[in-house]
């Protein structure tokens, strides 16, 4: 008797102004084929993606939960159904790729409207095919888009998105209907909004007489002037230089529109879009009379000032990260916090005669709208934070501190879990029973499909017992499997040292270097203003990750460490890899930085923990 197909769904749709029902009529029809052949449909992985576009694999939960199933060994399901080949990808190197990733670990696609079974040996080709086919689609409509925004932008209507000043009147043509028995809506157009574009003329006075772009976000925010939406990846809505930049250069305010600046261009490693510019060649100039907001001549002189600062200051002047050469020795860009607000610390100084680089709250320095003040040049932060964390990472005795809490942890743990199994022995007995109930059912069967020949519903049944009998085959092997309390830590001693070996031999390395080394072992530093009677200081915590995202080496250090073979699970392997995890991330206070000449001494030589969730300078929870 050949085993029964076990399958899993997918289904998807690419956009919120599609039916709901679309899924529903996915769904439906690979039930429906499923059960045509036989098949057993695996309802814990039924999954969906709405609103999804197949141009990336990125943010499509469903399917990377669907993937990553299919490499457990062995897979829960033998078949990923869908709808159409387009369900899963409309680019063809993801369609590929997933074919071979699910071939590989026992997997294969079956797409119902093509008749599609990859399984077959002309599978390959036709997959290519119609991966072709599909993400031509996307190529073609992508065109079809660009020619209507165009075709709107040449007749003075807005494509697509806001602008700070006007507000989006849309346009209906009462001689098509639309959604909702509405008309259907044939442009937008922009209607500036009084009290917005009073903001804006003032903001090109400002700039005009001579603000900066920074005084002029400072003084909005003072005054409470609301700013525009923010963007997503930002905290606070408030007005920043960055907008400004934007806005002093916004032709829509002298009544122009310029239209196909820009394009956007995914990333096929990250799935996002990114704006790119054109060529000044591909732009189109609209003259839009009734978007005018700023005069001619105010409009020319804020011109004026901005080529002349451009001339002044530009990027041969000043700092940035990866801008100059001396940029570019920054070692911990991007991972300091501010504990005020939550923005990343940027060199907010550092142009004067001395040169002295100096990080700063952005917030502060550029809005106005955090209260942390406090500046710290670059050169003093960076040597009091290698200084510090060489300290606490490098210390044998907190090595050794660690490396006790993991296995008296553990120890208890363990004693905890066997407690359970000994509580759990009349589960156990009503295990057995219920597997020699369900066996004998799984007989039953058997016997009657020889007798009867194919039949669908007792294949579907004896699939469904089966797999209960794994289930609770699995629980049975969990639960009498043996503890072994008494084990040794030498590898786990070894690895970490190893780590922090590695950890500290980072800070010795050419700076751009060392910078992509700490960003595996650290997320963030977040550095808190505080004063003291000798003057301001920081104290900075974070998350240090000593495996640096070695979790292969971590896993094979507890295996070894537990005498289990590396390939064999065990309730000791588990529960050893949850608190080595937590073994190697401390989190919780790491030191104190001074702002203002010399260098705070580091916490005194280590003498045991202060309370215990503390381990080496660093609280440890788990």
């Amino acid at each position: 008797m050949n085993a029964t197909v076990r399958c899993a769904i997918y289904a998807r749709y690419s956009s919120d102004l599609q039916r709901l029902t679309s899924i529903e009529d996915q769904l439906r029809r690979c039930r429906e084929y499923a059960h045509q052949q036989g098949w057993v449909v695996v309802e814990d992985f039924v999954r969906c993606d709405e609103a999804r576009s197949a141009a990336t694999l990125a943010g499509r939960e469903a399917l990377q939960s669907l993937l990553a199933a299919s490499k457990i060994s062995p897979p829960p399901f033998d078949c990923l159904v869908v709808d159409d080949t387009s369900r899963l990808a409309r680019y063809l190197p993801d369609v590929l790729k997933m074919n071979d990733s699910l071939q590989y670990h026992g997997v294969f696609i079956y797409a119902v409207a093509q008749r599609l079974d990859c399984r077959e040996k002309t599978s390959r080709p036709l997959l290519t095919l119609h991966g072709m086919m599909d993400e031509q689609f996307l190529v073609s409509l992508g065109e079809k888009v660009h020619r209507g925004q165009e075709g709107r932008a040449l007749k003075g209507f807005q494509p697509g998105g806001k602008c700070y000043g006007y507000r989006n009147v849309p346009i209906e043509d009462p001689t098509r209907s639309g959604k909702y028995g509405r008309f259907a809506v044939s442009g937008v157009q922009l209607e500036p909004i009084e009290e917005e574009a009073a903001v804006v003329r003032r903001i090109f006075e400002m700039y005009a007489d001579g603000n900066s772009q920074t005084t002029i976000a400072k003084t909005l925010n003072a005054e409470g002037v609301l700013a525009p939406q923010p963007a997503r990846n930002r905290l606070t809505r408030a007005w920043c230089t960055s907008s400004l930049h934007e806005m002093l250069r916004n032709e829509r305010y002298r009544g122009v529109f310029v239209w196909n600046r820009t394009k956007k261009e995914r990333n096929p490693e990250t799935g996002r879009k990114t704006s790119r510019p054109r060529p000044q060649a591909e732009w189109k100039r609209v003259d839009v009379p009734e978007w005018r907001i700023v005069t001619e001549e105010l409009w020319e002189r804020v011109q004026k000032r901005i080529r002349f600062v451009g001339e002044r200051f530009t990027s041969k002047h000043v700092g940035g990260f990866t801008r100059t050469e001396r940029s570019r020795r920054y070692i911990f860009s991007g991972l300091l916090i501010c504990g005020v607000c939550g923005s990343k610390l940027v060199i907010a100084s550092g142009s004067g005669k001395r040169g002295y680089v100096k990080y700063g709250c952005p917030s502060h320095r550029y809005r106005g709208t955090c209260s942390n003040g406090l500046m710290i040049r670059q050169d003093r932060l960076e040597a009091q934070l290698i200084a510090g964390l060489k300290d606490r990472i490098s210390k044998t005795e907190a090595i050794e501190y660690a490396l006790t809490r993991f296995q008296d942890g553990l120890q208890k743990r363990l004693k905890d879990l066997q407690e359970q199994t000994l509580r759990a022995a009349d589960t156990v007995t009503t295990l057995h029973n219920q597997r020699r109930e369900l066996k004998g059912q799984a007989v039953n069967l058997g016997e009657a499909i020889a007798k009867m020949g194919h039949s669908s519903t007792l294949l579907h049944q004896l699939a469904g017992i089966e797999s209960e009998i794994e289930r609770i085959d699995e629980r049975l092997a969990l639960a009498n499997q043996p503890l072994d309390l008494a084990f040794s830590l030498e590898l786990i001693r070894d690895f970490v040292s190893e780590k922090a070996l590695d950890f500290n031999l980072a800070f010795d390395s050419e700076p751009s270097k060392a910078r992509q080394i700490l960003a595996n072992h650290i997320e963030r530093l977040v550095l808190t203003p505080r004063v003291t009677e000798d003057g301001p200081v920081y104290d900075v915590s974070g998350e240090i990750d000593l495996c640096g995202g070695d979790r292969e080496g971590m896993s094979l250090a507890v295996k070894a460490s537990m005498g289990r073979q590396a390939g064999k699970k065990s309730v000791m392997q588990m529960v050893a890899r949850d608190w080595f995890e937590c073994l190697c991330t401390r989190r919780g206070c790491v030191m104190v930085v001074v702002a203002r000449d010399g260098i705070e001494p580091p916490t005194p030589a280590f003498s045991g923990p202060r309370s215990t969730t503390e381990l080496s300078g660093l609280g440890n929870s788990c």
